[in-house]
């Protein structure tokens, strides 16, 4: 789970408290190995990377409502941040972890163990549906999603993935360990993978980058953004 403490302007500086990975609990630092500056990617180099990791993944992508727009970008940018479990029900309903553990590698096996035991409709999230969520992404052509673009399921688990904080090999670890425990799964749960890689077609420059600086404060890690590479109009 990660906690913003300042984020009055995105360009400056993202206190982030903690990082957990996937299928791990490890502090920021050890999160943050391995970590590059995010490149502007298209969507044919994301699907060919995830090819070439595993060969019949399909992944989705977050959609720009505004173009060539600052806040837009990090928005979708921050969101690969996110440790949060995106649970909904194929009616609609999101869902939300009712355990004690903040280690969402825990959270994900216990969605597959013990569904009902640990998780229920959320409370405090009555606005999130599975089709406003879905209304945020697109597919590989940039076609809007709906329920019936999706495999037929109980659940979704909506999964963010993104090349520049992880290894080809270390991603192909964590989808192969997804698989595992869908195979043990007694409860009928979609994995859907999202991408969370900065894209061109959200306005940026080709081969831009994002300058990501890392300095440890205590057991806070300050990241401080450079510019983002928008595309001159």
């Amino acid at each position: 789970m990660f906690l913003f403490k300042s984020m009055k302007n995105l360009k400056n500086s993202i206190f982030i408290l903690l990082l957990v990975t996937l299928n791990s609990c490890g502090t920021a630092i050890k999160t943050l190995v391995g970590f590059k500056n995010p490149k502007v990617e298209t969507k044919e180099s994301v699907l060919s990377y995830l090819s070439e990791v595993e060969e019949h993944e399909i992944t989705y992508f977050l959609k720009a409502d505004k173009i060539a727009d600052s806040a837009t970008v990090y928005k979708n940018f921050l969101f690969g941040f996110n440790s949060d479990l995106f649970i909904f029900s194929k009616n609609g309903q999101k869902f939300c972890y009712q355990g004690t553990y903040e280690c969402s590698g825990v959270q994900m096996t216990s969605a597959f163990k013990d569904f009902e035991e640990n998780y229920a409709p959320c409370l405090n999230d009555s606005i999130t549906t599975l089709d406003s969520f879905l209304d945020k992404l697109v597919d590989r052509n940039g076609n809007h999603l709906d329920r019936n673009t999706l495999p037929l399921a109980e659940y979704y688990i909506f999964q963010s993935w993104n090349k520049y904080s992880t290894s080809s090999k270390k991603l192909k670890e964590e989808i192969d360990w997804l698989h595992d425990l869908k195979k043990s799964s007694t409860v009928s749960i979609e994995v859907i993978l999202l991408n969370t890689d900065l894209l061109e077609e959200w306005g940026l420059e080709k081969n831009g980058e994002l300058p990501i600086k890392f300095r440890k404060e205590g057991k806070t890690m300050n990241l401080t953004f450079g510019n983002l590479p928008l595309k001159q109009q």
